[in-house]
């Protein structure tokens, strides 16, 4: 069993989820290092997730009825403080739509909530998350919102009420290390040897 375990594997996982907030948002998570004592670090697998709800409301201000689609969106920004990971940002990119919609003259219509959530995994080099000793690093998203419209032909006035959050986890895929332990009945063994040794230095 202590040669199985010496080369198989473990997984050890971590994460934080922030709740979402009114927008424009700044959250901030800590995840654990590994502690290099545990073991040889083989693999990380980063996850880092970003969600968005939005109320959109919409005001034709024409004289005829217009149709509409408004687009609530919101990009989330990903930094952290452990040097050496780095993200392309925008990371994630939210999306919540009203869809074609037409509204009569002088018409106003909410549209909500619309939701969008994502999810990006990564695999960064694992040698940046091994520590004797183990520690945190903190992983930051920040937000840009924004509502887009086509249609309507520029007499279609929208307000947006929109709240996003963030969150990460990670994976440790890695070799434990182990000390071995001599077994009972090989200590046992072992201890006959020496007295046979013994007896035979003695018949001499």
């Amino acid at each position: 069993m202590l040669a199985a375990l010496s080369v198989g594997s473990a997984n050890a996982a971590l994460s934080f989820s922030n709740a979402e907030q009114t927008t424009e948002i700044s959250q901030t998570g800590f995840l654990d290092l590994f502690d290099s004592n545990l073991g040889t670090l083989t693999g990380v697998t980063l996850t880092l997730t970003g969600s968005e709800t939005t109320t959109i409301t919409l005001t034709n201000n024409a004289a005829q009825s217009q149709t509409v689609r408004a687009n609530g969106t919101v990009d989330l920004f990903f930094s952290s403080s452990l040097g050496g990971l780095t993200f392309a940002n925008p990371l994630v990119s939210l999306s919540a739509t009203t869809g074609f919609v037409t509204l009569a003259p002088g018409a106003t219509q909410s549209f909500g909530p619309l939701t969008d959530a994502d999810t990006i995994v990564m695999t960064p080099l694992a040698s940046l998350f091994s520590v004797s000793g183990g520690g945190q690093f903190s992983i930051t998203c920040e937000s840009l919102s924004g509502i887009s419209l086509t249609g309507g032909g520029g007499n279609v006035g929208s307000t947006q009420a929109t709240t996003a959050g963030c969150g990460a986890s990670i994976v440790y895929d890695y070799t434990p290390t182990t000390n071995r332990v001599p077994e009972p009945a090989s200590m046992a063994l072992v201890g006959l040897g020496m007295m046979g040794l013994a007896a035979i230095r003695r018949r001499k």
